[in-house]
């Protein structure tokens, strides 16, 4: 624990010459920026927490929950409804140190999908130390120096078994001189692209969108008098899988669901888009997901925020997510509005601002105009 303070407090340092942490309202698009830089994969959410601390408006209390998880309460009562957002999003982290200095990576947990670690092939990423970030590249061997046989086991089977990090050091003991030790978070640098057309591309974009737009709505809330009372949750450790059989819940919205007993969801999350065969559509608006299609008084209220909000929206029927499982069922009622993510849990993830906007907007009018009537 010690040392995972020491590496926030060392990191928060380092970050703080590249963003711009102000208290006050912001846009959302100047939050996603400040955001964007923070790691934040699962078991090591506590700078992204601290950074959206940071941002929250001071009259707003902080509660907090096992493991992470980090809330805001709008209105003076318990509330009967919940927005929740996953803190946490996919990496790596550090799983050893060979003789040479080398570092080995595994991963907190189980891929997105079987491409996934691949990425990391001749890439640059950050240790993220106590000591502050340190920079490596994922080794990659001489192409034209292999046999057929070698380079497709080496590439085409690439894997975590065979992955190694140079830091640029020679021995365990000048890499622990830097400040690396196990179980620290490895991730890709945090370049931020501007494509045309009003749109980001960066790793892990889709996850920090969607946690500036909760605190532009905590921002423009704070304070305020009517509208519906609501917790707003940014909940830690979501890709672990809660213990039980059949559909296995995301540990952190369980403890979520177990803590506050919401009497509705809305659960914000990020869904792939733009692949065609009937799949959401970038800068077509936020998707509402139900596992029916069918009307709710929640879909409703979401519905009528759109249309006063002006932002389109999209409908998508599919299973209920890890993230949303939890909250769905009797005496609960549960609806996702997740962000379009072109390229999603790839390094170059694309997120339109439109989209982002009208989630936020939408979230907003939910909230303030009364939510479920």
């Amino acid at each position: 624990m010690a040392h995972r303070g020491l590496r926030t407090l060392a990191l928060a340092a380092a970050l703080a010459g590249l963003v711009a942490a102000t208290a006050g309202a912001a846009d959302v698009k100047s939050l996603m920026k400040g955001l964007f830089p923070v790691p934040s994969t699962t078991g090591n959410e506590e700078m992204l927490a601290a950074k959206i601390r940071g941002l929250l408006p001071k009259d707003l209390k902080v509660e907090e929950a096992g493991l992470g998880t980090i809330a805001v309460r709008l209105g003076s009562t318990a509330g009967p409804t919940l927005i929740i957002a996953a803190l946490d999003g996919y990496g790596h982290m550090v799983s050893g140190i060979t003789p040479e200095g080398y570092l080995t990576l595994d991963r907190p947990v189980a891929p997105p999908h079987a491409r996934f670690d691949a990425f990391l092939l001749g890439q640059p990423v950050i240790i993220s130390t106590a000591k502050g970030p340190v920079q490596g590249v994922v080794s990659q061997p001489a192409m034209h120096l292999l046999t057929p046989e070698r380079r497709k086991l080496l590439v085409d089977g690439f894997s975590l078994e065979t992955a190694t990090v140079d830091i640029g050091v020679r021995s365990v003991a000048e890499a622990r001189a830097k400040g690396v030790e196990l179980l620290d978070p490895v991730t890709f640098p945090a370049m931020l692209t501007e494509l045309a057309g009003d749109q980001w591309a960066g790793p892990g974009l889709g996850l920090k969108a969607v946690a500036a737009g909760l605190i532009s709505v905590a921002q423009a809330l704070a304070g305020r008098s009517g509208g519906e009372s609501a917790v707003i949750v940014w909940a830690a450790q979501t890709k672990f899988a809660a213990r039980g059989r059949g559909a296995r819940p995301a540990l952190g919205a369980a403890q979520v669901k177990a803590g506050w007993q919401p009497g509705r969801a809305v659960v914000v999350d990020v869904i792939a888009a733009g692949k065609g065969d009937g799949s959401p559509i970038p800068g077509g608006g936020p998707v509402l997901v139900q596992s029916k299609d069918e009307p709710s008084a929640l879909r409703q209220g979401l519905e009528n925020a759109a249309a006063a909000a002006q932002a389109s929206l999209q409908h998508l029927t599919a299973p209920d997510s890890p993230l949303s499982l939890p909250f769905a069922g009797p005496p609960s009622e549960v609806i996702t509005l997740a962000l379009p993510v072109r390229f999603l849990n790839t390094p170059s993830e694309v997120v339109t601002l439109k989209d982002l906007q009208a989630l936020r907007d939408i979230l907003e009018r939910f909230l303030a105009s009364g939510g479920v009537r």
